[in-house]
């Protein structure tokens, strides 16, 4: 018996091997992007590291709230230096292999914001951070750092590896992963490097800085350490999430990248990178000032997922994992080697900007990367793309242009062959060849599907905007199966209607020319702004060109198209002629074996009637007389038909396509498969999982809720196309599953209620007091309806009249609420015993004195407040420049812009120390020379129940789907007005 060939391109073998294809890649993919990989069994696999201690060390630091306005944030200053020295004496270090400084005289005054600023806002900071040099075998001896000023061009030794991390959170979150699990990574590697079996060849750097929630403070800081010239490279390790992998968010350039490569568990794409630089993600962490400001080169790593935890009270410990803190540390341990092992010449050099007041840290080129299944990584230069690019543009359509015209001179190339004559110079009864049919099914069935799909992220946004916020994968199943529903209608219909073995060839010559009109974008965007997130259309317009290369050698397997017409015409004509004959069949009769008696007629023959030459004995059913002419008997149809199963030669055309087709290779399909599919399956899903749960939660900050879906509705449509020639093969079977699939999960994805306990919706708190007055108001900022829905579970906002406005909003896309909360009055001064209302000691939370003189256009402000180290002041008009203390901005972060500053923030080390801010404008218009504004501080410490009342309310009496999160860098703000 002939066994069937099973990968023929048949509706069953298509079916099984790209459904099998398909869940082979993507149930690993859910795997890895929904688990973390196992920490080892041995605490102390590496000598030095040491899991459990690094756990309860996190433990430790996310116990409290520790914002930069907290008296915990002073304690945790104060366990890191007494933990850092621990581990110095554990390990034997001096203090010349390893020194521990409390940097307590870096300030810094800038006239512009780094990133985020609603308003021109100038800024007072004083630092706390705390800094661990650890010697290199290449580093100088003594402390260089002291040698007189620090020149921001000078190379110390041979230059070294800053890592970094801070150490506040916010007012609303515990900080364990943002920035908790950075803290305790930086503290396991200052243990493993200090010890004398692992120092490093260069030198390293452990910045361990303050104040990064309220706008990357402590990394600006940093920019007046005596140690930042030794400092090259950099890692910062952040938390933009609160669990999951810690992901490689961007990098400089290659060079660093490299360094990554071969942890044990990369993960990260250039994507995040690109979104970064173009703008499309709205946060940002200290990278921005290690590079942008003060030109290092190095790597951003940060936890990503789930955001619903981001800024909340469940970044904690028991939201996160030992196996999350082990991703980290591994990973930075493995890059922190790399980068401090490099002996070379990599990170030493002239600077590509030839910027002197940056350190000459050589030229970095840019990079392309991205993991493979969380195991494997990809890194190469951009410039190494855009030549591939540029290659596969020029090169790609003339191979195929000129295996066209070889295929034209051959006689071969069936595509756009309408019909053709028997013989040459003949128009009479051309023979139908078919070669149109199948041309214009694939682009309408993309058009179609394609505009279903993203008509159906629109109807979702419309309906039940949130869903994708807690039920990321319904959104995948629904797009996923319409596309695949719709598409697979269109082409099976088609086909049906109208068989083609060109279906497939047209096919993958319209993905070559869409994958070929999309790389010519990429390509620009890779030559004139540097973006490298398109490496995917790169490769998939590699594959669509191998495809459409095999599809145009297919042909050379077919007969000419001269040949297989004259056949064709012979045929006919002698069809025509035999017809033609009188009687045939009752001339030439047909032979016993060509005889296929059924029943009936074996019955009718038993009964017939006998003749004078019936024998005498016995019917002669099998032992008849033959003659010569009944051994050559055959019937007409017999002799036509052995004919052309003979000239056939390899059997006949599947299923009523074109009678050529029979000698194409029933395997081809195959390879095809094999180039198209795996490898740009993995690239689309593991790239759309991670942009899809990146920003599925980013709505809740104001960030476009549209967005989410679209993603999903791209990669959903580039998940099925690399089996879109192939896909009216398939059979009915998936189709109709993913049919009741995509109809589940519509109800379900338009009726669902978006938020759970575990994706908890953020809101955001604040309240304002005005001191001059006693007036308090509490606002919750959110999406429309959530935020009243809030509220109305709130005891002090029952009755009360609810204001609420998108106009002035800190937070574009969102609404303000607020109503009067004197029935919560923060208590954060203690000013009166219990039983006494605050109001009564509102106004001496905060004082100031102005000192002008008559008719001058500057002042002086002396500020000083009570357990607060953050203030600001606002002005009606523009202030054209200001120091404080004597301290001007530093021009490396900008100078005061033309229309001035109307706001300037203040921030001190120490919780008594008044502010002296010398400020200066210019006459008004109307010729007036006062100024007049606002003067405020801000409280965040509600470790204590009771100090800010509105805030315990919300935390108590909020639906189970709701969290908090601070809306600016104060819970509470309290104002008072000026005039000078």
């Amino acid at each position: 018996m002939a066994v069937s060939n099973p990968v023929a391109f048949k509706p069953f073998a298509v079916t099984f091997w790209t459904t099998v294809a398909y869940i082979a890649i993507l149930v690993p993919l859910l795997v890895i992007h929904e688990t973390v990989p196992s920490p080892p069994s041995n605490p102390t696999l590496y000598a030095g590291l040491n899991l459990t201690k690094s756990w309860l060390d996190l433990t430790t630091i996310s116990r409290d709230y520790h914002p930069f306005n907290s008296r915990q944030n002073d304690d945790i200053h104060d366990w890191l230096l007494l933990e850092l020295e621990a581990i110095k004496r554990r390990n034997g270090a001096n203090d010349s292999s390893v020194v521990v400084l409390a940097d307590n005289i870096s300030n810094i005054t800038t006239a512009n914001a780094v990133f985020g600023a609603a308003v021109p806002t100038g800024t007072y900071f004083e630092g706390t951070n705390i800094i661990v040099y650890i010697r290199g075998k290449d580093d100088p001896h003594g402390p260089w750092w002291e040698n007189g000023r620090v020149y921001s061009d000078k190379i110390v030794g041979k230059g070294g590896v800053l890592m970094n991390a801070h150490y506040d959170s916010v007012s609303s979150g515990y900080g364990a992963t943002d920035d908790g699990m950075g803290c305790v990574t930086l503290m396991a590697l200052v243990d493993y490097f200090s010890r004398p079996d692992n120092r490093p060849q260069r030198g390293i750097v452990a910045l361990f800085n303050n104040n990064e929630e309220d706008g990357l403070w402590g990394a600006q800081a940093f920019a007046n350490s005596p140690l930042l010239p030794f400092c090259h490279t950099f890692l910062n390790l952040e938390g933009a999430g609160a669990g999951g992998r810690a992901n490689l968010f961007r990098t400089t350039d290659t060079e660093v990248t490299k360094a990554y490569k071969g942890t044990q568990n990369p993960f990260g794409t250039v994507i995040s990178s690109d979104a970064f630089s173009l703008g499309a993600i709205r946060s940002n962490t200290d990278y921005v000032v290690f590079n942008g400001v003060l030109g290092l080169r190095g790597l951003d790593m940060a936890f990503y997922r789930p955001r619903a935890r981001y800024h909340t009270d469940q970044d904690d410990a028991k939201h996160t994992s030992r196996a999350s803190l082990w991703h980290m540390l591994s990973s930075s341990l493995h890059t922190i080697q790399s980068l401090s092992g490099d002996t070379g010449q990599t990170f030493i050099g002239e600077r590509a900007d030839g910027d002197r007041k940056k350190v000459w840290n050589g030229r970095g080129s840019d990079g392309v990367w991205f993991d493979i299944f969380g195991k494997g990584f990809a890194v190469f230069d951009l410039r190494t793309m855009f030549a591939w690019s540029l290659t596969l543009l020029i090169a790609t359509p003339l191979i195929l242009i000129s295996l066209t015209y070889i295929l034209i001179r051959k006689d071969k190339y069936y595509y756009f062959s309408a019909r053709r004559s028997a013989y040459e110079g003949s128009e009479l009864d051309p023979i139908m060849l078919g070669g149109r049919k199948g041309l214009s099914r694939f682009p309408f069935a993309l058009l179609v599907a394609g505009a279903l799909v993203i008509g159906s992220a629109y109807l979702i946004t419309k309906i039940n905007p949130m869903v994708i916020y807690s039920n990321e994968y319904t959104v995948w199943a629904m797009m996923i199966s319409l596309f695949y529903f719709v598409f697979w209608t269109i082409m099976a219909g088609a086909n049906f209607a109208r068989p083609s073995a060109l279906h497939r060839g047209y096919s993958t010559f319209w993905l070559f020319t869409i994958a070929w009109c999309i790389l010519v974008a990429d390509t620009v965007f890779e030559d004139r702004l540097r973006i490298a997130a398109g490496y995917i259309f790169v490769f998939f317009h590699s594959a669509a060109f191998l495809a459409a290369f095999i599809s145009l050698c297919e042909l050379f397997a077919l007969p000419t198209k001269a040949s297989f017409a004259q056949r064709a015409h012979d045929d006919h004509e002698i069809r025509d002629h035999l017809s033609a004959v009188p009687h045939a069949d009752a001339l030439i009769s047909p032979s016993h074996e060509e005889l296929q008696p059924d029943d009936d007629d074996e019955e009718a023959e038993s009964q017939s009637a006998a003749t004078e030459t019936t024998p005498l004995v016995g019917g002669g059913s099998g032992d008849n007389r033959t003659t010569f002419a009944t051994t050559y008997r055959r019937s007409i149809s017999a002799l036509i038909n052995q004919a052309k199963s003979t000239r056939s030669g390899k059997g006949q055309p599947y299923q009523h396509e074109q009678q050529w087709s029979a000698h194409i290779p029933s395997w081809v399909w195959v390879l095809q498969f094999l180039i198209l599919g795996p490898f740009l399956i993995i690239l689309a899903g593991q790239n759309g999982l991670t942009l899809v749960a990146s920003v599925s939660q980013t709505g809740a900050d104001g960030s476009s809720l549209l967005l989410p879906y679209l993603i999903v509705a791209f990669f959903s449509i580039f998940l099925i196309l690399p089996i879109a020639p192939f896909m009216h093969r398939i059979t009915h079977h998936v189709p109709m599953v993913l049919l009741l699939v995509f109809v589940v999960t519509l109800i379900y994805n338009l009726a669902a209620f978006p938020f759970t306990e575990n994706s908890r919706y953020k809101i955001y708190f604040q309240q304002t007091v005005d001191l001059d007055t006693g007036s308090t108001v509490v606002t919750y900022t959110g999406l429309p309806g959530f935020v009243q829905q809030t509220i109305a579970e709130l005891p002090s906002a029952m009755g009360k009249e609810l204001n609420c406005s998108s106009r002035g909003n800190v937070r574009p896309g969102l609404i303000t609420c607020s109503y009067d909360g004197a029935a919560v009055p923060p208590n954060v001064v203690k000013t009166h015993p219990d039983g006494v209302p605050p109001q009564n000691g509102f106004r001496s939370w905060l004082d100031f004195n102005i000192t002008r003189a008559e008719g001058e256009t500057r002042a002086r402000f002396e500020i000083s407040t009570v357990n607060s180290r953050s203030c600001a002041i606002t002005f009606k008009k523009p202030v054209s420049s200001f120091t404080v203390g004597g301290n001007g901005p530093d021009e490396r972060f900008g100078t005061v812009p033309e229309s001035g500053l109307t706001k300037i923030k203040l921030y001190r080390r120490d919780w008594t120390t008044p502010w002296k801010v010398d400020v200066q404008w210019e006459i008004g218009a109307d010729g007036s020379t006062g100024m007049d504004g606002r003067i405020l501080c801000s409280w965040d410490d509600v470790n204590t129940p009771g100090t800010i009342p509105a805030y315990d309310e919300g935390l108590k009496y909020s639906p189970t789907w709701v969290a908090l999160s601070k809306l600016s860098s104060g819970l509470c703000e309290g104002s008072k007005a000026f005039t000078a």
